[in-house]
């Protein structure tokens, strides 16, 4: 026997797994009474229920019920589960049924057939109930309903293995993937809608965007103020442009670099240009831009830019992304030693008038658009976006809206719950706090406990000496204190 530490060590151990009151899951306890709280099944099935121009997902009422099957596999996703298989382990949490939103959860077959039967209009559905229950427990918490919206819309890359999967593409760098276009509300960093593309699909036509906005908007409390969307280049067009306007939304978009970017660039004067905020060493300055095709009144160009140094640009890849944000007469100066450094350059478009933000203002508040890239963060890291598990596109696109929805779920958890949600002193107060989803995932949902009924109460028993203890606590008690349907 090998001493540790001069001790002695456990000598053979037997392992037993035949503990009925042990659950891996308690923190699911959490989840279950905020979904309880919220009706989130009930509004599921509800929404599914009025869906009337496709058939049903289930002719059957026995067994589980569409909106179960959806939650269930929702909650699969907050433990951890990375592929329809994975719901099994939360199958034999017997111990843990009762403090999850939906105890019996499908197996792994039946939840994979299930979703087969899944079609766009399904999608829809869901996406209207967890629609309703963010804005009721928005109501729950008191928050001001008709508050300006930002809407972010942004997609990502979710690269598949072995056979070719109904639906994808090639990606630009030659990977078989999906894309993911996704909405979402940047003040309460929630997904509002979702489509699933293919990986060849880098960029949608501004008619597919406006839909998506459109659904967006329709899942807003009625009573939300001024909504303004943002994007990136790859949703730059005039057509979007001017949907928006039509449907009296702003908008701010990055736009493409092109000759015309380049010649507006050289109508700015050197005094024209301002301190960014919060952006060491960039300035900012704007131009008036009437785009080919806009219909009504010049628009605001504003421009970004950085100062680079030749050895950055001498050290980096010859294909960098940073190349192509340098005009290329100053990028070709500086290859050739005339200049030790120049400016990358960002543009964006926007509707916004000057009496509203000035042109600094606008560039910060478009560059807060990054929020949407830690929802993705979270999506692939925290929840279930890294693998889109089946051959089938209907239980791709069904995977997508419960990793959305637990994300979801996560954002309402860190909503009820300062302590959960509290990571850090956000940079923009508009910018709600809340910890990555894998972070809850430890602090909350994956912690053992084990189960104790005396005297018609349920303990649940968590390790000696949890360090987050308070915080879990804290969380379940928060949940607990929302008031009931």
């Amino acid at each position: 026997m090998i001493a540790v530490n001069g001790a002695r060590g456990p000598g053979r151990i037997e392992f037993r797994a035949d503990d009925p009151s042990l659950t891996p899951y308690a923190g699911l306890a959490i989840s279950g009474e905020l979904a309880r709280r919220l009706r989130l099944v009930e509004l599921t099935d509800a929404e599914l229920a009025a869906v009337t121009r496709v058939a049903a997902v289930k002719q059957r009422r026995r067994g589980l019920s569409p909106g179960e099957l959806v939650v269930s596999i929702a909650e699969a996703q907050l433990a951890g589960a990375e592929c329809f298989d994975d719901i099994e382990v939360t199958r034999v949490d017997q111990a843990g049924a009762r403090l999850r939103a939906v105890a019996q959860v499908p197996s792994a077959p039946t939840a994979r057939q299930l979703a087969y039967r899944f079609k766009p209009t399904h999608i829809r559905a869901i996406e209207r109930a967890a629609a309703r229950c963010g804005n009721e427990l928005d109501r729950k918490l008191g928050r001001e309903i008709g508050e300006d919206v930002t809407f972010d819309l942004d997609a990502t890359e979710s690269v598949v293995y072995g056979r070719r999967k109904r639906g994808t593409g090639r990606s630009r760098s030659g990977n078989l993937a999906y894309n993911s276009y996704v909405v979402t509300w940047a003040q309460r960093g929630r997904a509002l809608t979702s489509e699933l593309r293919g990986g060849n699909q880098a960029r949608i036509k501004a008619t597919r965007s406006l839909r998506l906005i459109g659904r967006a908007e329709r899942l807003l409390p009625r009573e939300h103020g001024q909504i303004t969307v943002r994007g990136d280049s790859g949703f730059y067009a005039v057509e979007l442009m001017m949907g928006c306007r039509k449907r009296r939304m702003r908008f701010t978009l990055s736009a493409t670099r092109t000759s015309v970017m380049w010649a507006k660039l050289a109508e700015i004067g050197e005094d024209a240009w301002a301190e960014a905020i919060d952006m060491h060493g960039a300035q900012v300055a704007e131009v008036p831009f009437t785009p080919e095709g806009w219909k009504h009144e010049p628009l605001r160009l504003i421009v970004r830019r950085v100062p680079v140094s030749a050895q950055e640009l001498l050290q980096g890849s010859p294909k960098a992304r940073r190349r192509k944000t340098i005009p290329p007469e100053q990028l070709q100066m500086v290859l050739d030693g005339q200049l030790d450094s120049t400016f990358a350059y960002s543009f964006i478009v926007t509707d916004i008038p000057a009496t509203e933000k000035t042109a600094v203002e606008v560039e910060h508040f478009h560059r807060q658009r990054a929020q949407i890239e830690e929802r993705f963060k979270d999506l692939k890291l925290g929840q279930a976006l890294r693998h889109l598990p089946s051959g089938k596109h209907a239980a791709n696109s069904l995977w997508l809206c419960c990793a959305l929805l637990a994300l979801n779920i996560c954002a309402w958890v860190c909503d009820i719950s300062p302590a959960a949600g509290a990571s850090g002193q956000a940079a923009d107060q508009d910018v709600p706090l809340r910890r990555h989803a894998k972070t809850l995932r430890t602090l909350l949902f994956c912690v053992p406990g084990r189960i104790v009924r005396t005297a018609r109460r349920m303990i649940v028993r968590l390790p000696e000496g949890f360090p987050h203890f308070q915080i879990f606590n804290a969380t379940y008690h928060a949940a607990l204190a929302l008031p009931g349907p």
